[in-house]
């Protein structure tokens, strides 16, 4: 496996390409920070190359975004000494239309209306509250971020397309939602990679991953849906960490599936359904329909120690 330190001058050279490319010719280099452990390490990179001749850039997200999260950036913002002139801090705040009718720009709200994005093919998460904000931005940004391919089989495959597209050795993405090239950074580090660095530069993480081990930032994601055992442990780590968002993801899987049996007119027992996924915008229907039927109404905690 390549080492650390190798891997870290693999990364300084692509900034250094960057500019030969882009920044000479005026381009702001705007790095997005989620507040997660991949664009800390991005972060941290790129202020080694820029100092604070550079953007940072932070979006969240109406209604699914854990307070801890902002703190956590706004002080990491703070200790890296970028002032009010070169952070931003992004939020979708316009009305959204879902079949006609206008509704709050609240990721739950949207959900319970829409459906769940589907997870890499119909990400309309990432397209309304991540990209139209970011359209806010100046063309002349280049975003920098901290997606991996190791994060998934999906990415893996979506940042293979990206090689040599734009510029050899840069892993550029501009597709028909951006107006901004997207640099992926450290598209070939592990996570692995990611911690030994923090710990080697001891940087400070977000104190969500000792909890939920996740930066927050998204609170429900439909990544983290993959299977019951893992909805289940999620439930539980937030139960005993932080009642509030274990409440409000219950409530919302109920008012979720109470939508999904109107439009499926089924009563059939989720642990009876013959298909494992459903055709109508509502593939986690099963999974949660399930987690309900086994917690029925007690909670994770009462459920586990059965």
């Amino acid at each position: 496996m390549i080492s650390l330190s190798q891997l870290i001058e693999n990364t300084l050279n692509r900034l250094k390409k960057l500019d030969e490319y882009f920044i000479s010719k005026g381009y702001k280099p705007c790095i997005l920070f989620s507040g997660g452990k991949d664009s800390l390490v991005v972060l941290d990179l790129c202020y080694q190359h820029y100092g604070n001749d550079m953007y940072v850039c932070y979006i969240h997200i109406p209604g699914n975004t854990h307070e801890e999260c902002d703190r956590y950036v706004f002080d990491i913002v703070d200790k890296y000494g970028f002032s009010n002139r070169n952070f931003i801090y992004l939020k979708q705040t316009d009305k959204l239309k879902v079949r006609g009718k206008e509704i709050e720009p609240d990721f739950f709200v949207y959900a319970i209306e829409y459906g769940l994005p589907i997870y890499a093919k119909m990400r309309w998460c990432l397209r309304i509250f991540k990209l139209m904000p970011l359209m806010k931005l100046p063309c002349n940004f280049i975003l920098i971020s901290g997606e991996k391919q190791s994060d998934s089989i999906w990415r893996f495959k979506y940042i293979e397309k990206l090689k040599n597209n734009v510029v050899p050795d840069l892993i550029l993405a501009k597709d028909q939602y951006y107006k901004h090239y997207n640099l992926k950074l450290i598209y070939d580090w592990k996570t692995d990679h990611v911690l030994e660095y923090v710990k080697k530069r001891k940087l400070k993480l977000n104190p969500l991953y000792r909890t939920i081990n996740h930066s927050g930032n998204c609170m429900l994601c439909p990544g983290r849906l993959s299977s019951i055992d893992r909805i289940l442990n999620d439930l539980r780590k937030n139960e005993i960490y932080y009642p509030y968002w274990y409440n409000k993801i219950i409530q919302f899987f109920k008012e979720f599936m109470k939508k999904h049996r109107e439009m499926t007119k089924c009563n059939l027992p989720c642990s009876k359904c013959p298909y494992m996924r459903n055709r109508n915008r509502y593939i986690f229907a099963k999974k949660i329909g399930i987690v309900l039927e086994l917690l029925n109404e007690n909670s994770i905690l009462k459920y586990l120690t059965k």
